[in-house]
């Protein structure tokens, strides 16, 4: 890919109480990590790790300190997908590329983050490059991250899941047009991972895709999916899809767990939003 862009970092999950999502997303068959929190911020996070991405639970802990506007996308959206972070091998690189090609980056931000372990909290730190609009997502959305302290976040006993989830394997984006957004990402990752079918947008980024498609398409990417609620205001990250070893060992957890996988047509395991904090989560053979 173009602009030491090397795959997928992390996605966020904007939800209610903390703790609660901890709980859910243990049911669900994953290993969070312990706690962190933001410094300054009155945001904390339990993270899930993969070999080379994770997921990222996000909650308020102090509303009475700034939540980088988690408070408002909460109370306007409820729980569910708050954003994507690609991942870069070299930010520095990166950002002099972006700039280069017009694509307007804003500047590095350097940050640090409190990760509570047994042994006494440490400080990840991390560079961040938020992207344009362009990209069909606000700069909330869509940003790149580098982990500058990589060997303080990701330790083994934490990418063991019971459920064998692997990796990310897509995020899906309801936009209104999603082949107007074909020219940024051509130029953002390489036309080789870049696809437009039926109006609906694939990019890849490394082993993961964003997929954006339209409300009046989503049945297409979500045979008998129903909607109850109205579409928040777009662009809406609806969905998330984990690559996982064995779909019938993962169904079979799901189940012993209290937690009944709807079963789609080409064997991946659907679970409603309502059991995974908002979001339409899949399983999917990796």
């Amino acid at each position: 890919m173009l602009h030491n862009i090397t795959g997928i970092d992390h996605v966020l999950v904007g939800v209610e109480k903390l703790e609660d999502a901890r709980a859910t997303y243990e049911k669900l068959g994953f290993t969070p990590t312990p706690r962190g929190s933001h410094i300054g911020w009155g945001t904390a996070n339990y993270c899930i790790m993969f070999d080379e991405d994770y997921i990222e639970l996000l909650g308020i802990v102090d509303p009475s300190l700034e939540t980088n506007g988690l408070d408002v996308a909460l109370k306007e959206r409820g729980e569910g997908l708050l954003g994507v972070a690609l991942a870069s091998d070299d930010p520095e690189a990166a950002h002099q590329s972006l700039t280069e090609d017009g694509l307007e980056p804003s500047e590095m931000l350097t940050l640090k983050r409190k990760l509570e372990l047994p042994d006494g909290d440490v400080l990840p730190e991390f560079t961040l490059i938020r992207l344009t609009s362009s990209a069909g997502l606000t700069a909330k959305n869509l940003f790149i991250c580098h982990h500058l302290t990589p060997e303080l976040v990701r330790q083994p006993d934490w990418i063991s899941h019971p459920n064998g989830a692997k990796y990310i394997n897509s995020v899906v984006v309801v936009v209104e047009n999603p082949g107007n957004l074909a020219p940024y990402y051509q130029r953002l990752c390489g036309s080789i991972n870049v696809t437009l079918t039926d109006n609906t947008l694939t990019v890849r980024f490394g082993r993961g895709s964003l997929i954006f498609v339209n409300d009046r398409d989503i049945d297409l990417l979500f045979p008998g999916l129903t909607i109850a609620d109205e579409m928040p205001a777009l662009p809406h990250l609806i969905a998330m899809t984990i690559a996982v070893d064995d779909l019938d060992q993962t169904a079979e957890l799901l189940t012993k767990n209290g937690i009944a996988p709807q079963k789609i047509a080409n064997g991946t395991l659907r679970v409603n939003p309502a059991k995974a904090c908002g979001l339409l989560l899949e399983f999917t053979a990796g």
